[in-house]
């Protein structure tokens, strides 16, 4: 029994490396030619894989550019920073927190994003693909929006919509991709969007 379910940890390592490879091959492929000009026997040629072996662990195209956005909604430095915020009771360690976190999800995820924000057009497994790593973020800030509230210390009269599309304003997609395009260092442009953050979102220090 223990050498069972040894081997059975030692095939599901096995099984999770091989798909890792082949979505990270895949996102290679896909910065590299676009969505449209990259195909499945590509993928597993870059990953080293039977096409068979692409289409069993991952799956075809769309599978493919959908578990790139999985993955970059689940990463672990967002759920840690997830926590740390529930943790925190200071508005601005908070808007702190979210800058430095989102700041290092986007750079390890730099990659992915740009594939999906680049070929949205592309087709709809895109599209979709964009759609479900927009929402994860949306629904991360969400959560950030409600301990703010419940933290207090906000600008008198903002609403719950408010301080989220505040928190998408200056931690999304495009407003890493606006810091980052100036030329700045991700430790600068978290700095400086989390001043931004706080300056809409708080009142004046005294």
């Amino acid at each position: 029994m223990v050498v069972r379910g040894y081997q059975s940890q030692v095939r599901a390592k096995q099984a999770e490396d091989t798909r890792r490879s082949i979505v990270e091959a895949a996102a290679a492929l896909f910065a590299e030619r676009g969505y449209a000009r990259t195909s499945v026997a590509a993928v597993a040629a870059a990953a080293g894989v039977a096409v068979n072996t692409v289409y069993t662990s991952v799956g075809g195209k769309s599978a493919l550019i959908m578990a790139m956005s999985e993955d970059g909604a689940t990463d672990p430095v967002a759920v840690e920073t997830e926590r740390r915020v529930a943790e925190s009771e200071d508005p601005r360690e908070i808007l702190r927190l979210v800058a430095e976190g989102t700041g290092q999800v986007r750079r390890r995820r730099q990659q992915t994003i740009a594939i999906l924000l680049d070929n949205r057009t592309a087709g709809p497994d895109v599209a979709a693909a964009a759609d479900l790593a927009t929402r994860a973020v949306r629904d991360r800030f969400k959560v950030v929006a409600a301990r703010l509230l419940t933290v207090g210390g906000l600008r008198e009269g903002l609403t719950r919509k408010q301080v989220e599309q505040t928190l998408w304003f200056y931690f999304g997609f495009e407003a890493w991709r606006t810091v980052r395009d100036f030329g700045w260092s991700w430790h600068d442009s978290a700095a400086w969007l989390a001043e931004q953050s706080a300056n809409a979102l708080l009142p004046p220090e005294l």
